[in-house]
Formats: structure tokens, C-alpha cells, sequence
């Protein structure tokens, strides 16, 4: 009898921990002072409002550290570029809800190539690589692209530490690495519409032209919802950052939604937590859709 008492004890214990309310929201985002981390606070203060527990907003090098900070149990909830959601490992049971929309843009020097769905050819694309910055959420578009389309299977991209380096190499239309001279295309790089780093358009921006992606190959593409992962858009003149195109009216291109990812593991199964999630994503990215 005491064994079974003593057992209940200890049953009684353990379930009590595995429901108790989480001390720190831990909410992954972006660079200090960007629009990702700012977006995160204003979700993360939704949700904890009224309870104990602690916000965490931590800020991070975008889409890729927050998919393994999300999967190593380092964060809680992240922002995540919605193809980055679909391509890199992230815990078993999460939640994704659209965001806000983001344009991406196909940036070129006046040597590159004005179009990204020339570098199909193949006379292109052995002469010209792929600039992408490492980590970057345009990195792992460019991958994913090249991985849905055949035709870009030989293609060729050089990593660069960051934006400036990456715009300067676009720019000037070649990049040296270990003493060979390698032809730059152009870049990808996504944002928020109107909204490219001064990295490229301070130093670069005489330099660079806003181009066009002209392929259907992406347009079937689903997200972790299966609902369409990339759509088509143009990029106006309020969207362009100052930037001239290299194209006459608004360049085509492809949109996606930046996604809010939870990892339901954090409410413990209590359901009135979970309310409060739900209710502080939906409640915060609305207003920003």
C-alpha cells in the first residue's frame, strides 16, 4: 500500500511539471532595430500580457539561425521567411500563420543579367555565378529555386559575409576568389516592399538596377499551409528604395509571406495559454498583413 501511495506521489508530482505555465517566452526575430524585431515584441507582449512570464527577444541573423534556434529548443516562437519554413528542420509540432508580405527583388549591375530566368541558358549561366549573402534568407530562395528547376541545376553561387561586400561584387559585375575572376549575375534579396538595406543602396545604388524574375517554374510552390508559397507581383516606384530598373513600367516578380512559427510544445497543453498565443499572433499580424 505504500508503494502505490508513494507511486501516486510521484505521478502526481510529474504531472503537476508537465503542466506548469513556462517562466520566458524565448521569441527569435531579427537584427537589432529591424522591422523582424520589432514585429516579435509587439507579438510576444500580446501574448504574455496579464501573466508571470518573462519575454525573451532575442535578436538573430534572420530566417536560418531562427529555424535551428526553433529546432535546438532555443527559442519558443520565430519569424521566418515562408520558404525557409518549408526547406530547413524545425521541431515536430509547430503552428505557422502568415505575416506580412515580402518582394523579392532580383538586383543587377549594369554588366549582370537583367532577368533571373535568363540564367536557364546555358551559354548564361557558364559564364555568370549567383551573388547570396551566407545565413540570408535570399540564400536559401535561390536554393530552393534552383532545386525546383532543373535548368538551374549547374548554376554557380558565391557566398559573401554580408550585404555590402555582396553589392559591391554586383556592382563592379565580377568578384575574384582564390585568383580566378568570377562574373557576377546579380543577387537576390527580399524585404519588406521599398525597403533594401542601405548596405546596397547608399554606396551601390548608381550601380545597381532592379531587375525582373520571369519564370513560372515557382508560381506552383506551396508553403507548410499548402497555400501558394510564391506569388507573382511587381515592384512599383514606392517600392523600388530609389533604386533605377532595368526595365520599362514596374519589374515582375515573385512575393511570399514572412510566417510567425510556434512551437506548441511551449503551452504545455494548457489550453488558456494556448488561447493567448493564438490570440497575439493573429491579434499583432493583422494589423501589419
Amino acid at each position: 500500500m505504500k508503494l502505490n501511495v508513494t507511486l501516486l506521489a510521484i505521478l502526481l508530482t510529474v504531472s503537476g511539471l508537465a503542466s506548469a505555465t513556462p517562466s520566458t517566452l524565448n521569441f527569435c526575430t531579427g537584427g537589432e532595430g529591424g522591422f523582424y524585431q520589432d514585429l516579435g515584441t509587439a507579438i510576444g507582449n500580446s501574448i504574455v500580457k496579464g501573466t508571470s512570464i518573462q519575454l525573451n527577444v532575442l535578436t538573430t541573423g534572420g530566417s536560418v539561425e531562427n529555424a535551428e534556434l526553433l529546432k535546438d529548443g532555443d527559442c519558443d516562437i520565430a519569424i521566418l521567411q515562408a520558404d525557409a519554413a518549408v526547406t530547413k528542420p524545425l521541431p515536430t509540432d509547430v503552428k505557422i500563420v502568415d505575416g506580412h508580405q515580402e518582394v523579392v527583388y532580383w538586383l543587377h549591375g549594369k554588366a549582370g543579367v537583367d532577368d533571373f530566368g535568363k540564367m536557364e541558358d546555358d551559354s548564361i549561366a557558364k559564364k555568370y555565378a549567383f551573388a547570396a549573402v551566407a545565413g540570408s534568407g535570399a540564400l536559401v530562395t535561390v536554393r530552393n529555386w534552383i532545386e525546383t528547376d532543373s535548368d538551374y541545376k549547374g548554376a554557380v553561387v558565391v557566398e559573401f559575409d554580408d550585404w555590402y561586400a555582396a553589392a559591391e561584387a554586383v556592382a563592379q559585375g565580377y568578384v575574384k576568389k582564390a585568383g580566378v575572376t568570377v562574373e557576377i549575375a546579380g543577387m537576390l534579396y527580399i524585404g519588406r516592399p521599398g525597403k533594401i538595406t542601405s548596405d546596397i543602396t547608399e554606396d551601390f545604388g548608381a550601380q545597381i538596377l532592379i531587375g525582373e524574375v520571369n519564370d513560372s517554374s515557382f508560381a506552383n510552390a506551396k508553403d507548410a499551409n499548402g497555400n501558394p508559397l510564391y506569388t507573382a507581383c511587381e515592384i512599383n516606384a514606392k517600392q523600388s528604395n530609389g533604386l533605377k530598373t532595368s526595365t520599362l513600367g514596374s519589374p515582375d516578380t515573385y512575393c511570399l509571406r514572412a510566417q510567425i512559427v510556434y512551437n506548441n510544445d511551449w503551452h504545455q497543453g494548457d489550453k488558456k495559454l494556448r488561447r493567448a498565443v493564438d490570440k497575439g499572433i493573429n491579434s499583432i499580424v493583422k494589423a501589419v498583413r
